[in-house]
């Protein structure tokens, strides 16, 4: 298990390329919701969101009472969730009543140097089993998103 990064590695607010690969994301694994999240001590920004309702989706940003890819980042590995309710580790996440957050799907995403820096994520309203197939999809994505994220911090 790894700590959280003290800081992500860019602000908060809406990367339209990341929007753009959330919908996709969410249409590949039919899904409602799909977010690119950057984790740090402090909380989570959200440059990539797609199906996300408000305030959520203006602020792009939530507090670690609210994160489940926090989860993914401190592990390394994919986080799967089918029904957060029966799930010990986020039970009493407020992202359950605050965001409609039941079943969770979240891979790392990384930036240039390797280093574990958010998720990729896929949400769903309602209790759902995740397949194998849907975390290599989201494996796959992740590519693509890191790829984006490694050019935005270059950019920064």
């Amino acid at each position: 298990m790894v700590g959280l990064p003290p800081r992500a590695p860019l602000p908060a607010g809406a990367v339209p390329d990341l929007d753009e690969l959330c919908l996709r994301t969410a249409l590949r694994l039919g899904s409602p919701v799909a977010l690119v999240t950057l984790v740090d001590e402090e909380g989570q920004a959200l440059p990539g969101a797609y199906g996300l309702a408000e305030p959520w989706s203006s602020e792009r940003w939530t507090p670690l009472t609210h994160s489940f890819c926090q989860h993914v980042v401190t592990s390394g590995e994919p986080f799967v969730v089918a029904n957060a309710h029966d799930d010990p580790l986020v039970a009493k996440n407020l992202a359950i009543l605050d965001l409609g957050v039941i079943a969770y799907a979240g891979v790392p995403l990384t930036d240039p140097d390797g280093q574990i820096v958010g998720a990729l994520c896929a949400i769903d309203h309602k209790p759902r089993l995740w397949s194998d197939e849907n975390v290599q999809e989201l494996r796959t994505l992740s590519d693509e998103v890191a790829h984006r994220l490694g050019l935005l911090i270059k950019e920064a």
